[in-house]
């Protein structure tokens, strides 16, 4: 694999409704394709491997390794059929889940959470699956299946609408739930090296949670509404808002610094979907109005701008013939945060 620094993986490592994408970014402006795993969990594991999820039947996934020379090799098995999970950076998987069929305990289904740990696993908690149906843009908030850094704190959890439980934060060591958060948190994501946990969602205030400090508010930070991820070098968070958050329309790229507590918003027009590439560059997606109606009124035109943030300079992306990100995941919602190698 290329310099690690240099890498992007493109699509959730816990969503595994479509593809991952992997691209070299030595150019942000001309990428190249490196990878394309399929509709299951994957993670950069290593300068030069990736690891992911194999499920081969109802009792058995497999965890593999791909290796940079093209072969692969075996990092564990899980007794389940499952592609979803969240790794850590130095101890690959650790936690993953399983979806339930409804039953009388849950109606709609359930999923349970389970932690990996010395090839063997153990159940930490099991949340609702709710209904309902979602007439908006970007659908669903996703899955959250997330661990600290340092592996001691997991917090999962997905808001479906009615019948939906909360996202919930445990402690690993003893299994204890230390917070239910409020319903209108959809999306949590920890710090880069640092037991900082990211809160957002629905409502208009941004928190934090740090096992020292509990909950806080993040100073000048406001509705991270749709897919907020960090940079590389954890010092800024990318993010899709709308203009008009009670009518849901106009959505806008931000860009909000945690040193300086300041958004600024990337360009004056409609763009969605904004993800950091690499320290300094981001990616998004230009839309337009639409002919018909639409969730939101606006839809993606299919073309991919870059920003250089230090310069405000922004160009095409220019992919490779069959190496466009819509025609790889032949779906314009799919393009959202998923991992990147943090700066050192």
């Amino acid at each position: 694999m290329e310099n690690a620094q240099n890498v992007v993986l493109l699509g959730s490592r816990y969503t595994p409704y479509t593809p991952t994408l992997i691209y070299e970014v030595s150019d942000p402006v001309h990428p190249r394709l490196m990878c394309r795993i399929l509709r299951t969990s994957a993670h950069l594991s290593g300068a030069s491997t990736v690891e992911y999820l194999d499920p081969r039947s109802a009792t058995q996934t497999n965890i593999a390794v791909l290796f940079a020379n093209g072969g692969e090799g075996p990092a564990g098995r899980l007794p389940v059929w499952t592609t979803s999970a969240a790794w850590l950076p130095d101890r690959g998987l650790i936690a993953y889940s399983v979806n339930l069929g409804p039953s009388a305990t849950y109606p709609w289904g359930a999923v349970e959470v389970w932690v990996y740990e010395g090839g063997s696993s153990s159940l930490v908690f099991t949340y609702p699956t709710g209904f309902g149906g979602c007439p908006c843009r970007f659908g669903f908030p996703s899955p959250v299946l997330a661990v600290s850094p340092d592996g001691n704190y997991l917090v999962a959890g997905q808001q479906t609408g009615k019948g939906s439980g909360p996202l919930a934060l445990y402690q690993l060591s003893d299994r204890t739930r230390l917070l239910t958060l409020d319903g209108d948190v959809a999306n949590a994501f920890w710090d880069h090296t640092t037991d900082r946990l990211f809160l957002s969602g629905f409502g208009p205030t941004v928190r934090t949670w740090t096992p020292a400090g509990g909950l806080a508010d993040l100073r000048g930070a406001t509705r991270w509404s749709v897919l907020p991820g960090l940079s590389p070098d954890g010092g800024q968070v990318a993010y899709t808002a709308y203009s008009d958050p009670t009518l849901l329309t106009q959505p806008r790229a931000y860009v909000y610094d945690l040193n300086s507590g300041t958004t600024r918003a990337i360009g004056d027009k409609i763009h969605t979907q904004v993800l950091f590439v690499k320290n300094g560059w981001v990616w998004y997606l230009e839309e337009v109005v639409c002919t018909n109606s639409c969730p939101g009124g606006t839809q993606p035109t299919g073309k991919v701008l870059a920003m250089q943030l230090s310069t405000g300079a922004e160009s095409p992306v220019a992919f490779a013939a069959g190496e466009d990100w819509q025609i790889q995941s032949q779906s314009p919602f799919t393009f959202s945060p998923g991992e990147l190698w943090p700066a050192t």
